[in-house]
């Protein structure tokens, strides 16, 4: 589907299309599932070859064709011509990179990953390696509404669309014959099959209850963290933490420049100063959430104070953790795994810190907080 620039950048527009997501979700998971089932194919087959190949590029949900080799031609088809007539046509057109097919949309009583599978099936017994796209832009450019149709093209100029056949050299004939861009039909013609994609996905995103859908994925939200459970700290004690590694071997640059020796010491903290204060609290124990708001009083001016809960009130949700922020005074965060590892928090709160060289690992008693 293509949408505009205003639209990608629209507040509003992002949050569509998260529910579009959300919507649709069961048919991603199904179309990934098919590709799945075209590997298993391979493997079974043993037909590694064909696996290098990408037969099928639907418009968002496959691989472009090449930039290096753009298509001349498009062949305009629709399942109205019948499954045999596609067949043929990936066979006829197979290893010719001028040549791509091109669909308006899916038929009515089929999901788009049924329609999708459809023609993957059809790739993979042909083995062909023509491109199948299901795309209703040139649809909609070139006037199209009858099927079969064949369109040159140079670069993003129409040379010319031929009505009633799928023979690239039929059209040329009829192209030197009449010289225009619009030419007479050659053969016989049938209606479309598929409704224009874009529209039909419009109107489905227009039955969409995006208000449900938030308050759908707010609510999953606590249900799908991980917290940490940190005991509070026992007694005072301050770590020191040397983030330096050792250069394993020789790094060098693209045009041979030695950048490190093997043996190399490179400690972070010369390269970026650390400016930030993390405090982490346990919020369940009100003199922590106290010692955080003090925190941020005392070094605000000063520093970056980063104030991290290693865990949330799952059942308070949303509401809980805003009540902690409004305690602090201050924006909250939730202590991710990679932060608890990387400095290794072992109790609550902690606070980190670092000068030019090291980092420092505070912990203090519930004895001492005030």
């Amino acid at each position: 589907m293509l949408f505009g620039q205003a639209a990608l950048a629209s507040p509003e527009f992002v949050e569509q299309e998260q529910g579009a997501i959300e919507l649709f979700k069961d048919d991603l998971n199904k179309i990934k599932t098919s590709t799945d089932q075209q590997v298993d194919f391979v493997l079974k087959t043993e037909d590694l070859g064909f696996a290098k190949n990408t037969p099928v590029t639907p418009e968002g949900t496959g691989q472009e064709p090449e930039a290096s080799v753009p298509r001349k031609y498009q062949v305009f088809v629709s399942w109205s011509l019948g499954e045999a007539d596609i067949k043929n046509l990936l066979l006829e057109y197979n290893q010719d990179r001028t040549v791509e097919l091109v669909f308006r949309g899916i038929p009515d009583g089929l999901s788009l990953q049924d329609s999708l599978a459809k023609i993957q099936r059809l790739s993979l017994l042909t083995k062909s390696d023509t491109p199948v796209l299901i795309n209703p832009v040139p649809f909609e450019e070139s006037a199209i509404d009858v099927v079969p149709q064949v369109r040159k093209v140079e670069g993003k100029k129409t040379i010319f669309v031929v009505p009633g056949t799928t023979s690239i050299s039929a059209a040329e004939g009829q192209f030197e014959k009449f010289k225009s861009v619009k030419l007479p039909s050659i053969g016989p013609v049938l209606k479309i099959a598929e409704r224009d994609l874009i529209e039909v996905m419009q109107e489905r995103l227009a039955k969409v209850d995006f208000a449900k859908l938030k308050d759908k994925a707010l609510g999953r939200f606590w249900t799908n963290q991980t917290f940490t459970d940190l005991p509070p700290a026992p007694s005072n004690r301050t770590r020191s933490l040397d983030p330096t590694i050792i250069v394993p071997q020789e790094m060098a640059g693209a045009d041979g420049t030695v950048i490190h020796k093997a043996g190399d010491r490179i400690n972070p903290l010369d390269i970026r100063p650390f400016t930030q204060r993390l405090v982490i609290i346990d919020p369940s124990i009100p003199k922590q959430i106290q010692f955080a708001r003090s925190q941020v009083e005392k070094y605000g001016r000063a520093q970056n104070v980063v104030v991290i809960l290693s865990e949330v009130d799952r059942s308070a949700g949303w509401a809980g953790f805003t009540d902690v922020q409004d305690k602090v005074g201050h924006a909250v965060y939730i202590l991710k795994d990679d932060v608890r590892t990387r400095f290794s928090i072992d109790y609550t709160p902690s606070v980190v810190t670092a000068d030019n060289k090291k980092f420092y690992i505070e912990e203090i008693s519930g004895e001492s907080l005030p």
